[in-house]
């Protein structure tokens, strides 16, 4: 991320990233063995220190069987986690659209939320799912009603320094 916004060289952008549900949870088995979640974490910190108009898409299991629950059920809070391919699933073309439409969509800018699919119908229209949800607050690292697993100071020593860079160019794109 640190170098997508070195690329963009100060422009403002609008940003959806995709990280996954569960991003929150440090001490698992499976984080413990690839950090993988907090590498995404930090991905989506990067994103909020930017100061972009972003939307965070944290989806549940990728399963296309889920297409046959057509309505998206956004969550936040990332207290949700995957467990049987029944439970907390998400098709990749459901997934998409959200990321697309996010990027287009007012009520989703600084947003974060989980995604999974539930049984009911399609909706048409995204922007008052997204409307609903609580924006990220301005300045913040973390998602709004996220739990506060991961201080800063608990980061690698490298990474405060990546977030106030992001930050300084999100800023002197605002000035411009």
């Amino acid at each position: 991320m640190r170098a997508t916004f070195e690329a963009l060289a100060g422009r403002r952008v609008s940003v959806a990233l995709m990280t996954s549900i569960g991003v929150t949870v440090h001490d698992s088995s499976y984080n413990r063995a690839s950090q993988s979640h907090d590498w995404k974490r930090r991905a989506e910190r990067l994103v909020r220190a930017s100061g972009s108009d972003d939307t965070i898409v944290r989806p549940g299991r990728f399963d296309e069987s889920a297409a046959a629950h057509p309505e998206p059920l956004f969550l936040q809070g990332d207290t949700r986690r995957t467990g049987s391919p029944e439970d907390d699933s998400v098709a990749r073309s459901q997934i998409a659209r959200v990321l697309i439409e996010s990027v287009t969509a007012a009520a989703a800018s600084r947003k974060t939320l989980e995604l999974v699919a539930e049984r009911g119908p399609r909706q048409p229209d995204l922007d008052p799912v997204f409307a609903a949800l609580q924006a990220d607050a301005e300045g913040a690292l973390d998602a709004a009603l996220d739990p506060n697993t991961l201080p800063l100071d608990r980061e690698p020593a490298a990474f405060p320094a990546e977030i106030a860079e992001v930050a300084r160019r999100g800023q002197s794109a605002s000035a411009n």
